[in-house]
């Protein structure tokens, strides 16, 4: 857990980069650690209560990025969600397979490009 004594560990040009599910990082403690200059800022991904409440405490600093839950969202992502879904069905489960690994039959050819 990211806490007060997590953050007075840290050099004063770290950056907490929280990627993690779960309340693994003191908020107060964070927000503490952020007005005393402990740490230099923050990136982090927010689930507890979306949006974030405003005010709070850490919105409005130059020096954090809080992302909601849905980050991955955008207009153009939905289309190639909707677009791709027919053809990534459970009958279908070796092509995705093959795609995450990267396999040459297979690169390049989902919606996505990858």
């Amino acid at each position: 857990m990211m806490n007060d004594d997590a953050f007075a560990q840290m050099k004063p040009t770290a950056f907490l980069i929280n990627c993690a599910r779960g309340p693994i990082v003191d908020t107060a403690a964070l927000v503490r650690a952020l007005d005393a200059g402990r740490i230099a800022g923050c990136g982090a991904r927010h689930d507890r209560s979306e949006p974030l409440p405003d005010p709070h405490p850490l919105r409005g600093r130059e020096n954090v990025i809080i992302t909601p839950h849905a980050a991955w969202y955008s207009e153009q992502a939905m289309v190639g969600l909707q677009a791709g879904a027919p053809s990534e069905s459970p009958s279908r489960p070796h092509r995705a397979v093959a795609a995450e690994r990267g396999h040459r039959a297979v690169k390049g050819k989902s919606r996505a490009g990858l």
